[in-house]
């Protein structure tokens, strides 16, 4: 039930992005701050939603930036709306595609195919324009997420190193 539930947020998240833009994503700000209420890993969700953040503006940013996608609503390096779409995405490793950790394989598929049908999906409900063919976009975003879902659940499952302490110089 609480992968379900999960899986929905996430959905909800999306489509609320997509659908409704900057306004949508408020929306979506506040699933994200229930789940991490609620959260018993709280603290690894947190962490794959900053290292997730940081790789959607790395990924999209440069897509966008090379002329590959166009948004609806600018931004820079992405929208707002899909910053928070990544934030969401980033609450599934733990939950929902936790089955995933370990199966480098199934991952890579997983990638291959969610992540292209989810760019699809946005520019086909206009949130989003492929600059180029959509055969050959729908490919290369295959190929970037064939790569990218399998280091993001590699990422899930690393262990968190201990925090820096600071030793006194002198006893």
């Amino acid at each position: 039930m609480k992968s379900l539930i999960n899986i929905l947020t996430y959905q909800a998240i999306w489509f609320m992005g997509v659908l409704g833009g900057t306004i949508g994503a408020y929306g979506g700000i506040l699933l994200l701050l229930i789940h991490l209420i609620f959260s018993p890993v709280r603290g690894a969700d947190l962490r794959m939603m900053g290292f997730l953040l940081f790789t959607g503006l790395l990924v999209d940013g440069t897509l966008h930036q090379v002329g590959f996608i166009s948004f609806t609503v600018t931004g820079f390096p992405i929208p707002f709306w899909l910053m928070v779409i990544w934030l969401g995405l980033a609450i599934t490793p733990h939950h929902s595609l936790a089955w995933l950790k370990h199966r480098l394989l199934l991952s890579m598929v997983f990638g291959a195919m969610g992540g292209p049908v989810a760019y699809w999906a946005g520019t086909r409900l206009g949130a989003a324009t492929f600059n180029y063919a959509l055969l050959p976009s729908l490919l290369s975003l295959s190929l970037i997420w064939a790569i990218l879902w399998p280091v993001v659940m590699y990422f899930s499952v690393v262990p968190r190193k201990k925090p820096l302490t600071i030793k006194p110089l002198v006893k």
